[in-house]
């Protein structure tokens, strides 16, 4: 005798029961802040949070504060800009993330200062003020959730997924804001299996990552001697370079250029627009600047005239610095690899740009 499917009116309320209980423990854990609190602080989510909480718990004596934006590319050391505070009667912090782009800086600034009264001025990178398109799809880059999900709430679920060209990865995007138990899974189970380890990390990180990320030099490694000849589009190498160093040289400094389809602008007149609206109605100031471009400076071009920086440049408390301004950091033996300065070019932007954004910014009050 087969058995009938229970078709009762107790299987309907057992289902909403059921649902009611996702949706709260969803709710309860993934969206507050309990759950970015104990994630792994090595991970993607957990290396943006760990940058957000320590900028949110440094003491601020004053509202002479300046915070960089940006991600690997804005080689700049508080350390090193704060050591020429007495000149500039300005304090530096920065809270830019590996891995991620404008998009991901709106988001990231939205949370280090959440009234958009804490700072003097925002300082915002830019790789070129051209803006022109590169192979990195920014609108469909794909581990954006990843390092945004503990700042992204239910009310950027339409604008962060909409924000995507592809239909796939809207809908990835808005799955995952809507549930961020899908996004987490992985952590979670992992925290589920070494509960003690997670949380002897974590409280390790909360006491000591902010001092190591104040105190963090970089490396002296270079590329001293290496030379790139534009009309030929090659390279010459100096005996000691790996394999994977002329790789990585060659797939970045001479990869073909890609079409401009002004694709690029129209992703930076949005975010950047974003950045802006947030602080249309206060006193700070943004300020634009364009990073070193490599270790060796790439062949001049016609200027984009409507260029999004370019275009925003003219809007009140919006400052552009001087394009060329860092190019005499455009040398081979201030690059440990071809996108990143190392040591002593760190340290020699951080100062520049200290320098440079004193002179913009009124005197600093007191």
């Amino acid at each position: 005798m087969e058995t009938q499917p229970d078709t009762s009116p107790r299987v309907v309320p057992r289902i909403a029961a059921t649902l009611l209980f996702f949706a709260a423990f969803e709710g309860l854990i993934f969206h507050t802040r309990l759950y970015p609190s104990i994630i792994e602080p090595d991970s993607t989510t957990g290396s943006v949070e760990l940058r957000i909480r320590t900028e949110q718990r440094r003491a601020k004596l004053d509202r002479n504060q300046v915070l960089a934006l940006g991600n690997s590319r804005m080689s700049f050391l508080p350390r090193i800009a704060n050591q020429v505070t007495p000149a500039t009667g300005y304090t530096f912090a920065s809270v830019a993330a590996p891995g991620t782009y404008t998009r991901g800086w709106y988001y990231i600034d939205r949370s280090a200062d959440p009234d958009g009264h804490t700072y003097e001025a925002i300082l915002v990178p830019s790789d070129d003020y051209d803006e022109l398109d590169k192979a990195t799809d920014l609108d469909d880059y794909q581990w954006e959730l990843n390092y945004l999900l503990a700042r992204l709430e239910l009310r950027d679920l339409f604008e962060f997924a909409v924000s995507h060209r592809n239909n796939f990865r809207r809908w990835a995007a808005f799955r995952g804001v809507l549930l961020k138990g899908f996004v987490y899974k992985r952590d979670f189970q992992e925290l589920l299996l070494h509960p003690r380890q997670r949380l002897a990390k974590v409280k390790d990180q909360d006491l000591h990552w902010a001092q190591w990320a104040y105190d963090y030099t970089g490396t002296n490694d270079s590329l001293a001697g290496l030379e790139i000849d534009w009309q030929q589009r090659t390279a010459q190498f100096p005996e000691r370079f790996t394999g994977e160093q002329r790789k990585a040289i060659a797939d970045t400094i001479l990869a073909d250029p890609v079409p401009d389809t002004g694709r690029y602008t129209a992703y930076y007149r949005y975010w950047y627009g974003r950045i802006l609206d947030r602080y249309r109605s206060t006193d700070t100031k943004i300020i634009f600047l364009r990073l070193p471009r490599g270790p060796v400076s790439p062949p001049g071009h016609s200027p984009k005239l409507n260029s999004a920086v370019r275009q925003l440049a003219s809007q009140p408390n919006v400052t552009l610095l001087d394009e060329h301004l860092f190019d005499s950091l455009e040398r081979p033996e201030l690059f440990q690899d071809p996108l990143h300065l190392n040591r002593p070019g760190m340290e020699k932007f951080s100062r520049m740009l200290a320098i440079e954004v004193a002179k913009v910014l009124s005197p600093p009050s007191h």
